[in-house]
């Protein structure tokens, strides 16, 4: 059972993006905004939409401690709020650029069978909020501000506690930049700092709270009309808050230098290489401290249905259709040891027809890899490698500019040795039916 390794069973949340559960237009305004409501130079987009569904397994079990379905049903109000663009301020560019969003997710839950009943004491909300302030963002100098909150909701992988509070945790972000931007914006600057808050509600897990500080720098230079280069690098500080806790604190370097260019009017290719660094201290009790130093690197081609005319355009989905092949390589802190090292490759596609029909697809397939594991003068648990397959597919047609109904599949496997006794692969399909009203 993985209750008796909290800590293994913790990395099975680690990797999970604290929006990955989220419903596509709370991930991305590409599906969440309609015509919205005006006042003044703000746009505000409500939404609230509500979804019925199945999870084949909830509490992402392995084959041995028997897997069980639950069905769900999920409603979540939500909002965004923006300034005008210059375009639509009527070629105005205003002194500050605002968005803002917050949204609350409620869960409720309904076993499959009478032998899981107590599965529904897990209801629960999901909550988040953030925002982003640029001030001055067409000046040679300005700054940015930077906030957000995420209570993501997760059940802990064990069936003898039904009823148990999962590995629910909460994230606190905020962070300020200074942007320079000479030349008319052909070079840009930022150096920026961003800190971050994790804590588990479960007290099992409250010896894995911990705050990181991070300090970046990233650039770009256009020295073409639709090309440029692109460098970053950060600093980043790791600390635990809890006095017996076995994490090591530590401090992991990053840089990278790459291009992005939109090679022809279709299509954009991107690609960032750097070096990664860690160095993380042991103290008593704690865990032996192993180190990353290793390459890092991104790279992407994206088709875009329709031609895009600038670079800019090109950089985010705005509405555009496009599909896209890429690959990651990153190592991040972890809850299991000191950290992990994930090697991506993905397929993204997103559709957006007549302004009535949205769609998008992700499929991903990762190798990930956790180093040797001691606490001495207990011997050292050998290190292990994951294969995970992550996939979503959701699809939406907006009867009216205000309503729409929408659908939702995704499917996630891991594949995974033995780990001191402990079985951690498993696989899992979700599929949700919804409404949803917008403005």
């Amino acid at each position: 059972m993985k209750a008796r390794l909290p800590l293994i069973a913790a990395l099975a949340v680690a990797l999970v993006p604290l929006k990955a559960s989220a419903q596509e237009w709370v991930r991305s305004p590409d599906f969440s905004e309609g015509v919205g409501i005006r006042t003044g130079n703000l746009e505000w987009h409500p939404s609230f939409g509500a979804e019925a569904g199945y999870d084949s397994n909830f509490l992402r079990a392995s084959k041995a401690e028997g897997a069980f379905g639950v069905y769900k049903f999920r409603a979540t109000p939500s909002f965004t709020v923006g300034t005008l663009d210059g375009e639509r301020r009527g070629g105005a560019q205003g002194n500050v650029s605002f968005r803002a969003g917050a949204y609350v997710s409620y869960f409720e839950l309904i076993p499959a069978d009478s032998a899981h009943s107590d599965v529904s004491k897990r209801r629960n909300l999901a909550v988040g909020a953030d925002f982003k302030a640029d001030v001055f963002p067409q000046r040679k100098v300005g700054f940015d501000l930077l906030g957000s909150y995420v209570r993501a909701i997760d059940a802990e992988g064990r069936t003898d506690d039904l009823a148990g509070e999962g590995f629910n945790r909460d994230t606190v972000r905020a962070g300020a930049g200074v942007s320079w931007r000479p030349g008319g914006g052909l070079f840009a600057w930022r150096l920026g700092y961003l800190g971050t808050f994790n804590f588990f509600e479960n007290t099992t897990y409250s010896s894995l709270a911990n705050v990181q500080h991070a300090i970046t720098t990233r650039g770009r230079w256009r020295f073409l009309p639709r090309s440029a280069l692109l460098w970053d690098s950060s600093y980043r500080f790791i600390r635990y808050t809890h006095s017996d806790t076995r994490q090591t604190d530590g401090d992991g370097v990053s840089a990278r230098v790459g291009f992005h260019g939109l090679v022809t009017y279709h299509l954009a290719l991107m690609g960032m290489l750097g070096w990664a660094a860690s160095f993380y201290q042991p103290h008593n009790g704690s865990i032996a401290p192993r180190q990353y130093d290793s390459l890092l690197a991104n790279a992407e081609a994206r088709w875009f249905i329709q031609t895009r005319p600038n670079l800019d355009d090109a950089t985010v989905a705005s509405g555009i259709s496009s599909v896209a092949l890429g690959y990651s390589r990153a190592f991040s802190n972890s809850y299991y040891g000191s950290f992990y090292q994930q090697d991506r490759g993905y397929l993204q596609f997103s559709m957006f027809i007549l302004g009535a029909v949205a769609g998008g697809l992700e499929f991903g397939v990762s190798r990930v890899a956790f180093p040797e594991v001691a606490v001495p003068p207990a011997p050292a648990r050998p290190g292990f490698s994951q294969l995970r397959i992550d996939s979503r597919v959701f699809g939406e047609y907006r009867f009216t500019d205000t309503l729409a109904v929408n659908a939702s599949l995704l499917f996630d496997q891991v594949n995974s040795p033995v780990v001191n006794a402990e079985d951690l692969g498993y696989s899992r399909w979700q599929a949700f039916l919804g409404v949803r009203w917008f403005m």
